[in-house]
């Protein structure tokens, strides 16, 4: 199982929680040109030219099996972490 999130940078407390599974592992050229496709779309250039020497790419493709969208304070869950006095 794998678990991503994500919380809004002008308010912590609104975030979306996804837990997956893994679908496929991406790697070689086509995980390089998947990093290229986003450095187009998010930062406007037409490679991804951070690379490091000897660093390898590998894209995860996350198949949703949960999504919840959190707004607020959640309680600490039964056999949770117990707050201190």
């Amino acid at each position: 199982m794998l678990y991503l999130s994500h919380a809004d940078v002008t308010d912590p407390f609104d975030r979306v929680q996804i837990s997956g599974v893994v679908a496929r592992f991406i790697e070689g050229k086509e995980a390089h040109d998947r990093m290229d496709q986003l450095a187009r779309k998010y930062l406007g250039v037409d490679r991804f030219e951070w690379t490091m020497p000897g660093e390898q790419r590998v894209a995860v493709i996350v198949r949703p099996v949960k999504v919840r969208h959190i707004v607020g304070v959640e309680r600490f869950r039964p056999g949770g972490p117990v707050p201190t006095a």
